[in-house]
């Protein structure tokens, strides 16, 4: 019985997980030398609209099924106030280092090539620009 429950415990965690984002810092991504593009979500530590955007978009099975399959998905908190967030290895077209300050933000890192949108995305946005980037690649 016990080996009973201990099978069931486990499948159903499994099953959890599967719908959960695979979050990964960004130098862990770029260290990845995938192929696959990189899907940055950025937060700031006590921003309450990150915290809701982080609880109630990246929980969408969907979502989180489309960025782990498709996309290097990766997490960046940043600790305190008045910081920026810079992204050394991207460059705009004056050559300048990547850098935003507006949180919550979504970037999306293909190569050298990157877009970024500051402010809430809900995850059925989310799910349709990221489709449309996934049949691109087809």
């Amino acid at each position: 019985m016990k080996h009973i429950f201990l099978i069931l415990m486990l499948a159903f965690s499994g099953l959890a997980a599967a719908d959960e984002v695979n979050w990964l810092s960004y130098e862990e991504a770029r260290a990845l030398n995938s192929d696959k593009p990189i899907f940055v979500f950025a937060k700031m530590r006590f921003c309450g609209t990150c915290a809701k955007m982080e609880e109630d978009e990246f929980s969408d099975p969907e979502l989180a099924k489309l960025l782990n399959e498709s996309f290097i998905p990766v997490k960046e908190t940043i600790n305190f106030a008045f910081s920026k967030f810079v992204f050394d290895d991207l460059k705009d077209k004056n050559g300048n280092t990547l850098k935003f300050s507006g949180f919550p933000s979504v970037m999306l890192v293909m190569g050298n090539n990157y877009s970024v949108n500051q402010g809430y995305v809900s995850a059925e946005m989310l799910k349709t620009q990221l489709t449309r980037v996934t049949n691109l690649d087809s």
